[in-house]
């Protein structure tokens, strides 16, 4: 009996896949919790905590500045009054004109400044962060070379689905298994100081974000016109 062609193709194409299967050695590695525990990335959010702070003082001073120009503003608006004489509510009107110009200025030239400081800050930021990230894909790589593996999945990573709204795991089932995350943290660590912990590390960054008060943000009121 000839068996067509197709089938044939179909069946040495099957034999393939299952030889090539079970050659392959797959490890899973969970990336963000290898990054999180990195001990550079620590002193990296550390550092850039200190600039985010810099970068909001100086907004604040800024602001401050603003608030006391609106608050000239009233006052030369609650000097007004109808018993005045005409050369003097000119002046006072002239006066008041050129404190909003200047207020508004102040405004516009905030807004600005905070605008390019984000920018900047964020930029800094994304180099840094990318810079770690290149150390633990290096330490995975090198996990992997010395395990003997073929292929490292991700087992914290995720796909959006626009269709139904949520995030999915990329991998809806990974078998348990070969591991490496242990590894790779260990490898990321060698260099860090003595006593270091990741998970004390951890849990102290934690409980100090839940601990901080939420500043509210300052309301920015815009000058009245008489």
């Amino acid at each position: 009996m000839k068996f067509p062609i197709v089938s044939t193709i179909a069946v040495a194409l099957c034999t393939l896949a299952t030889t090539v299967q079970a050659e392959l050695k797959i490890a899973t590695v969970n990336v963000i919790d290898v990054y999180t525990k990195y001990y550079k990335r620590f002193d990296t959010e550390a550092e850039l905590q200190k600039q985010l702070a810099e970068v909001k003082k100086q907004i604040t001073q800024r602001e401050d500045e603003l608030r006391a120009m609106q608050e000239d503003l009233k006052k030369l608006q609650a000097k007004y009054d109808p018993s005045l004489s005409q050369s003097a509510v000119e002046k006072l009107k002239q006066e008041f004109d050129a404190k909003q110009v200047e207020a508004r200025a102040k405004e516009q030239s905030l807004k600005d400044f905070a605008q390019r400081r984000s920018l900047s800050f964020n930029e800094i930021r994304s180099r840094e962060m990318s810079i770690l990230v290149q150390d633990v894909l290096k330490s995975i790589k090198e996990v992997a070379a010395e395990s003997g593996c073929d292929i490292v999945a991700d087992s914290g990573a995720l796909s959006v689905h626009p269709e139904i709204g949520i995030q999915l795991p990329a991998f809806p089932y990974l078998k348990d298994g070969f591991d490496i995350t242990p590894e790779v943290i260990k490898k990321l660590n060698a260099g860090a100081p003595a006593g270091f912990d990741p998970d004390a590390k951890l849990k102290s960054l934690y409980s100090e974000a839940e601990a901080a008060p939420a500043a509210p943000a300052p309301k920015a009121t815009k000058p009245s016109k008489k």
